[in-house]
């Protein structure tokens, strides 16, 4: 994940905003969902604690991706049934996150660190067209669900400075989230 790292001034705090790419691995059903490569786009803050290199960091991300899943799914208030599979769809994960960071070093134009926190997301799918040829059976399905995550995050990368103000974040994150199933 590139980034451009800026110097907060008087207020002791540092942004960053960033775009890079997400790999998804669906834990469970593994069959009935897939997504596909997505595009990732962060904006972050941290503030040191001036003791041992460590930093708090709050970030705000957007991830989207296109993908397809088995589609199975009952209106409690009509009874109706609805089931279709390989409907494609495209999904839209806000997130904010929290977190600690240890830059390795600090004060020197070349920063390793790692990081790690809590992770809160809201996901939106929006399913294709495909999904209206179950109307044939009804008209009270959903064409889009939304679902609440939480889980946690870990990150390693490398910040480098060129000047006080200007600098590169190359980075990687693996972030383990849980959610209710997709109808």
């Amino acid at each position: 994940l590139p980034s451009l790292p800026t110097s907060g001034g008087s207020l002791g705090f540092q942004g960053s905003v960033g775009v890079g790419f997400a790999d998804f691995k669906t834990q469970t059903p593994p069959t009935d969902f897939r997504l596909d490569r997505g595009t990732y786009f962060a904006a972050s803050l941290e503030r040191g604690f001036n003791v041992l290199h460590l930093y708090l960091t709050f970030g705000l991300n957007y991830m989207t991706a296109e993908g397809e899943a088995n589609y199975d799914y009952s209106n409690l208030s009509s009874s109706t049934s609805y089931s279709l599979n390989d409907v494609p769809f495209k999904a839209s994960m806000y997130e904010a996150t929290l977190g600690l960071k240890l830059k390795l070093i600090d004060n020197y134009w070349f920063r390793p660190y790692i990081e790690g926190g809590g992770v809160g997301s809201y996901n939106q799918v929006a399913y294709g067209t495909k999904i209206s040829t179950l109307s044939s059976t009804g008209t009270d399905y959903k064409a889009k669900d939304i679902i609440m995550g939480s889980g946690y995050y870990g990150e390693g990368g490398v910040e480098i400075a060129f000047n006080e103000k200007f600098g590169i974040r190359l980075a990687a994150r693996e972030a383990v989230m849980q959610t209710k199933k997709l109808e």
